[in-house]
């Protein structure tokens, strides 16, 4: 029998078919970095992300918050593992490898297995007379089993050249997709840190605010101070109050911005557990700058790869007026038995069978398409040039970018450092205001100007650690360099 010997033919040539394809692949695929999810440390293991397809819940206000201090590498930690959108990217990226493995399979050997069992030939055949007529039947069974393995087909190349492309693609999307959810994180974070800041603030001046009107209450009634004093304190406070209010209704929004980034569990409201600080220096030059950002957005690796996508589909649109050569081994088994009857006794029974096997190989060349082929390459070849375009125009973008970040970063540098250098002063001026006016000599409205000058002071320096770190992100998104300490 020559079966198993074909089908051993063709286990052999399938694996070395398999084994070249990877290799081929291997050595032209340009290597990829591959972000691998890890799993939440166990202090953080309860801050996991609700199933996807878990309906929305509305705040329960009798519910109790769990408030969560968070630093920001936990925040991150959070973020790369519970982000819809990277688990999206990443379900996306195994559903076009999959795609890519089944293309794969087309450079394997296709068996096919056929069989049919019936009655081809019954018919009826007379004698002379009626009476000694006789029917004649016959049971025909069959199995086809052929194997074939198309060799050579540039449409297949193509359409696997350009699936990897595409593959490569969504890789990067994955890639720079990490980077903007990083940046989200420290975005959110350092708002909530400035948000808990101001707080901070906006409390002290009204405990310095309600410090100042019990005064004024006592030395009103001492007789020392006028009723005016009383009323600029009180007016104060309700000033200070009212200010406190709105920077805890920030702190809310803020907060929950956090959650939302962080896809947290309902009732958890993170808290910064940093405090609201300096994260670094940018030591790099511009030109530092620049030559790492060319060299690690994968925004343009991915305008690259999309060139390459729709090179190869140009080539697979091409292709199908290329001939196509395969190689085919069919094995046939045929059985036929009958029997011929009078009445109801048989007087004749047939047998006969046949096994049949045939090597070949089948050629096939299109003559003609119509035009398709070439308007089809044609649509790529000009999709090719508005890649080139668009690669370009995300050059200049970038370089915008960074350069504007960078200028950026050094201009709130100096800033902070004057910021911080006005709270200095203001709280020396605050000082001899308010010795002046217990020795008599200043007046309490100086003294609340001063403190409110402070309080300010003190507002657009935690606002200008907002803008430095947040530009700071920025750069270390665009750039890809971290920042020194």
């Amino acid at each position: 029998m020559p079966f198993p010997l074909v089908r051993h033919v063709f286990q052999r040539s399938g694996q070395w078919v398999s084994r070249f394809l990877v290799g081929t692949l291997l050595a032209s695929a340009q290597p990829l970095a591959v972000l691998a999810v890890e799993p939440l440390p166990e202090s953080l293991a309860d801050l996991a992300a609700p199933p996807p397809l878990a309906g929305p819940r509305l705040p329960d206000p009798m519910a109790d918050q769990r408030l969560r201090p968070l630093s920001l590498e936990e925040a991150q930690q959070l973020a790369q593992a519970n982000h819809p959108a990277l688990q999206a990217v990443a379900l996306e990226v195994e559903s076009l490898q999959a795609r890519l493995e089944a293309s794969l399979s087309a450079w394997k050997p296709q068996v096919t297995l056929k069989s049919s069992a019936g009655l081809p030939a019954l018919a009826l055949e007379y004698q002379y007379s009626p009476e000694d007529s006789y029917p004649r039947g016959e049971l025909e069974t069959n199995l086809n089993v052929e194997a074939t393995w198309l060799w050579r087909d540039p449409q297949r190349d193509a359409r696997i050249a350009a699936e990897r492309h595409e593959l490569d693609q969504v890789r990067l999307q994955r890639q720079f997709l990490h980077r903007d959810v990083r940046l989200q994180v420290a975005e959110s974070y350092v708002e909530l840190q400035r948000a808990d800041a101001e707080v901070d603030l906006r409390l002290a001046a009204v405990e310095t605010a309600q410090a100042t009107l019990k005064i004024s209450r006592v030395r009103h009634r001492a007789g020392v101070a006028a009723r005016l004093d009383v009323l600029q304190a009180h007016a104060q406070l309700t000033g200070d109050e009212a200010l406190l209010a709105s920077a805890k209704a920030q702190q809310t929004i803020a907060r929950r911005r956090l959650a939302r980034v962080l896809n947290l569990p309902q009732g958890v409201v993170p808290t910064a557990r940093d405090a609201n600080g300096r994260q670094g220096r940018w030591t790099a030059t511009l030109e530092e700058s620049l030559a790492a950002a060319f060299a690690s957005r994968e925004e343009l690796q991915q305008l690259l790869a999309a060139i390459q996508e729709r090179e190869a589909r140009a080539k697979e649109a091409l292709a199908v007026l290329e001939p196509t050569l395969s190689l085919f081994v069919m094995g046939t088994w045929n059985q036929a038995s009958g029997n011929v009857l009078s009445g109801a006794s048989p007087v004749e029974s047939q047998f006969r069978g046949r096994i049949s096997t045939a090597l070949g190989l089948r050629f096939a060349v299109p003559l003609s398409d119509g035009g398709g082929a070439q308007a089809s390459a044609r649509r790529w070849r000009l999709a090719i040039r508005r890649q080139e375009y668009l690669l370009a125009d995300a050059r200049n973008t970038f370089q915008q970018q960074v350069e504007r970040a960078f200028h950026t970063v050094h201009a709130q540098e100096d800033t902070l450092e004057l910021r911080a250098r006005q709270v200095t002063t203001q709280q020396e001026i605050l000082k001899l205001t308010t010795a002046r006016y217990e020795a008599g000599v200043g007046t309490q409205q100086d003294m609340i100007d001063q403190q409110n000058a402070l309080t300010r002071a003190a507002v657009d320096h935690a606002q200008a650690v907002l803008d430095y770190n947040l530009s700071l992100a920025q750069l270390h998104r665009y750039t890809g360099l971290p920042p020194r300490p």
